[in-house]
This record gives structure tokens, sequence and C-alpha cells, in this order.
């Protein structure tokens, strides 16, 4: 199994970024993701960041969104990328908010249009932004990845096809994980978190297909205690040993690479803190399952 790692434009500071990239390699890290919506910096750019910050670790977009691109100038720049670090650059598709089989559609359609325009050249790995099943079948046929978000090990039991995965195609997952240095402001965060997506309709369905949805709206934003059901889909202060098992809990689900997702409250200091303890985990779970 390998570890990914997601760093948040709106937590970490491309200045900081550029100092976290190369120690998440060291950890032998196996990818590095930017997400994209709602945040102040762009995901491609802070890749072209993290890949200069490297030499072995891949990147990826950790989703654009596929109906607010322009297919000629996004093809421009996955090239750019993609032959400037050698293939280690990944393009992560999603559909946004927009739901149903015209979303799916138009997500395969862009992936599609993409390589179609790279005959001859380097192949990017395309990743699709997966919450429910029909989204997963698409990235299983048409993609080489998918990545989950913000569900439970058991939601990922559930959606996964009784084939299994094909050979060769990673299951993603981001696994967002609050801190603070007060135990009550990290569940503070992930509540917060976890009410403001429970208002998407896509993630509202995917909340309630992992039974969770009756759980999150029976939350206060200043609730302290959060029920069972959401400490499986995230942690707020997890210690090592608490996110060493989460991490495998997602692995015996079905997910060969689940993908190390922090929020962090508090100064640059505390952030390098946090992301070494966390990097620290990611390597050691990474040797024992080269084992």
């Amino acid at each position: 199994m390998k570890v990914g790692f997601a760093l948040r434009s709106s937590v970490f500071h491309p200045s900081l970024i550029v100092r976290i990239a190369p120690l998440l390699e060291a950890a032998k890290v196996d990818s590095i993701w930017f997400p994209d919506a709602g945040m102040p910096f762009d995901a491609m750019d802070l890749c072209a960041v993290a890949l200069g910050s490297t030499r072995q670790a891949r990147v990826g977009t950790g989703v654009i969104r596929a109906g607010e691109q322009d297919p000629a100038r996004l093809s421009t720049r996955v090239r750019t990328l993609s032959e400037s670090s050698e293939g280690r650059f990944i393009l992560g598709l999603g559909a946004g908010h927009a739901s149903g089989p015209e979303a799916i559609e138009g997500v395969v359609a862009l992936a599609e249009k993409l390589r179609a325009g790279h005959r001859g050249e380097r192949k990017t790995p395309i990743f699709f932004a997966a919450l429910r099943g029909g989204m997963l079948r698409a990235a299983l046929s048409s993609a080489d990845g998918a990545i989950l978000n913000f569900c439970p090990p058991s939601h990922v039991e559930k959606i996964l096809p009784k084939g299994g995965l094909r050979k060769g195609f990673a299951l993603a997952c981001y696994i967002k994980l609050f801190f603070a240095k007060s135990d009550e402001a990290a569940r503070r965060m992930l509540v917060q978190e976890v009410t403001t997506y429970d208002g998407y309709p896509s993630y509202h369905k995917m909340f309630e297909e992992a039974g969770v949805a009756d759980a999150i709206a029976g939350l206060g934003r200043d609730s302290n205690r959060i029920p069972d059901g959401l400490l499986e889909i995230s942690l707020p202060n997890p210690t090592k040993g608490e996110l060493t098992q989460f991490l495998w809990r997602f692995a015996r689900a079905g997910v060969n690479l689940p993908i190390i997702y922090p929020y962090v409250s508090g100064g640059e200091g505390y952030q390098l803190e946090v992301v070494k303890a966390l990097a620290s985990v990611a390597a050691s779970v990474a040797k024992r399952a080269s084992h």
C-alpha cells in the first residue's frame, strides 16, 4: 500500500509548501495532492511548485472541475507539467457540484479529449473524483484511478464492484484529519467541516448511503461529542497509533492509496510539527506494506 498526502492551500501557504514537499518525499510519501475548489491558490500552479521541489514524488490536482476547464488550455498545461517532471504529474478531474449521468459523461469526455490530444507523447495518469458507484465505474473504464472523499470504510466496500479493481487501478481516498492545540478546537473543526459538506446535495446523498446523515443532522456547531459513526470518517487530533489503525481500516476495505489530508489550526511552527508527525506515520505504513 502506498500513502499520499493532500496539502490544502487555505491551510498551508505556498511558501510553506515549498518546504513541506521535500520533507514528504524524504518520508517516501507516494504522491502529493492539491485540492482546488474554493482554494486561494491555483492547484495546477501548486503542482508545478511541488514538482520543482521534489525529484521522485508524484504530484496531482485533487481535483479540478471538468466543467470549468478550457480543453485546449488544460491540455497545454497538463503536457507542460507531465513532460517537465518526466511523468510525475497526475491530473485529478471531478464533476464539481454537478451530478447525474450528464456530469459523469462530462468528466469522461474531457479525459478522452485530453488523451486524444497527447498521442505519441507521455501518458498523463488521470484520476476521477468519485463519491458513489456511478463515477467509480466510469473511472474503472476510463481513468487510471479514483479519489474518494470523506467516507467511512464501509462505504468503500459498498461501492466496490463485485469483481474488484482491475490491475494497476489506484483507489485513493482523502482521509481528513483535524488538528489543533486543544481537543475541543479540533473537534469543532471536524464538526464544522462535515456539516458544511452535508450542505452539498452530492455529499448529503453519499452520507445517506453511508448511514451517517442522521448523525450529522444532530450535530451542533459547538458539539463536544462526535458520534461514533463520524469517527469512522474522520478523526480530531489522532495519535500516531490511532492514525495508523485508521489507515489500515481503509486499506482492508479496498483503498490502495489512502491520502492523509490534514486541517491544522495554528502557526507555521505547529503546522510543520503536525506534518512531520504525519509523515512519519506515512513512512511506517508504507514500510510495513512493502514487507
